[in-house]
């Protein structure tokens, strides 16, 4: 048998296993349920996830078939395991323990210090195999998007400094853009986790349509500065000129309509991402702008949405709709 980084290829086949393995984990819940999580997880998302950065996809082959895999997201130094499974006829062969080993091998020399899952907490049987591997409990998260609960574990493969604990967030927008819910929700996720949070937000001294920026701070340990001099990930919402040092920028397209000198620069290493279009031509209002790159963040961050009741976050007011804008920043799919 052989580990290897999956071919593009290869997805056709891990759907069919993964189309398994949700049949099988979670056969105690509703159909919907299990409807729901497929159609996140189609040969087509699959393909599309795979193409990001982040997505990390293994196989183990065995004599020229495909006969397990691992799924998960590599974020600052961490990896996050989606899903991980075996063929039947496979199991008890140390076949799921190569899969963790060549994963932690691969992913500890580009830094990696820990590897957690989000385990279905009724799957006692999975968790105590876990243990058996090192890996120990986290947060229990008590309710899921589905009501059920989900047991975080993990496993510290290197000790980290302070630096690789740490994942820094700066949000700039405009007032009346939402920032502020936006990032007391995405601390509110975070937390819930299991992360310890640190947020500031600042405002210049304009009352109405001034500047408005949040520092957003998470690690497993209590966070000694709250400060930002150099963010993770970069949020821009608002033209100004004002210039962050980050490692990655996401920005609103709409700002680069026009010839701008700040905007040619400081989306060189970014990502473009039309939040108002798309909050103004799917949603009627730009005031969805915030709801949208949350679930963007969030995806970018490798926080599965389907982890968490995140419904019960958000402010009543017009609750469906952010709910929705915050599931189509994610790009997540309530149906095949």
């Amino acid at each position: 048998m052989m580990v290897r980084a999956a071919k593009p290829e290869d997805c056709h086949t891990v759907n069919v296993m993964m189309v398994r393995l949700i049949d099988e984990i979670y056969g105690r819940e509703s159909e919907e349920v299990r409807r729901v999580l497929k159609a996140n997880f189609t040969e087509g998302a699959l393909t599309e996830l795979c193409g990001e950065e982040h997505a990390i996809l293994y196989v183990v082959e065995a004599d020229g078939r495909v006969v397990a895999f691992l799924y998960g997201w590599y974020f600052r130094y961490v990896l996050t395991i989606y899903w991980i499974y075996s063929l039947r006829e496979f199991r008890g062969k140390g076949v799921v323990k190569d899969l963790l080993g060549h994963a932690e091998a691969e992913l500890r020399a580009k830094g990696c210090w820990k590897l957690e899952m989000y385990a279905y907490a009724e799957n006692n049987r999975f968790l105590d195999f876990c243990a058996k591997l090192g890996f120990s409990k986290g947060v229990l998260i008590e309710k899921s998007m589905f009501g059920f609960k989900i047991q975080n574990i993990f496993k510290v493969i290197a000790e980290p400094d302070t630096e690789k604990r740490e994942a820094k967030i700066k949000i700039i927008g405009e007032a009346g853009q939402g920032v502020k819910l936006l990032s007391y929700t995405l601390g509110q996720v975070l937390t819930q986790l299991g992360h310890e949070v640190s947020l500031n937000l600042a405002y210049d001294a304009s009352v109405r349509g001034g500047t408005i920026s949040a520092d957003l701070i998470y690690s497993s340990r209590p966070i000694e500065n709250p400060v930002i001099d150099e963010a993770d990930v970069l949020i821009k919402f608002t033209r100004t000129r004002d210039w962050f040092p980050a490692k990655t920028l996401v920005i609103d397209e709409s700002m680069c309509r026009e010839e701008a000198l700040s905007c040619s620069i400081q989306t060189n290493q970014g990502t473009m991402y039309g939040f108002e279009d798309v909050a103004i031509s799917l949603f009627g209002s730009k005031i969805y702008i915030n709801m949208i790159a949350l679930g963007r963040i969030l995806r970018y961050i490798g926080v599965n949405i389907l982890l968490l009741n995140i419904k019960e976050l958000l402010p009543a007011r017009a609750i469906e709709k952010n709910l929705e804008a915050i599931k189509y920043g994610f790009s997540y799919r309530d149906d095949v």
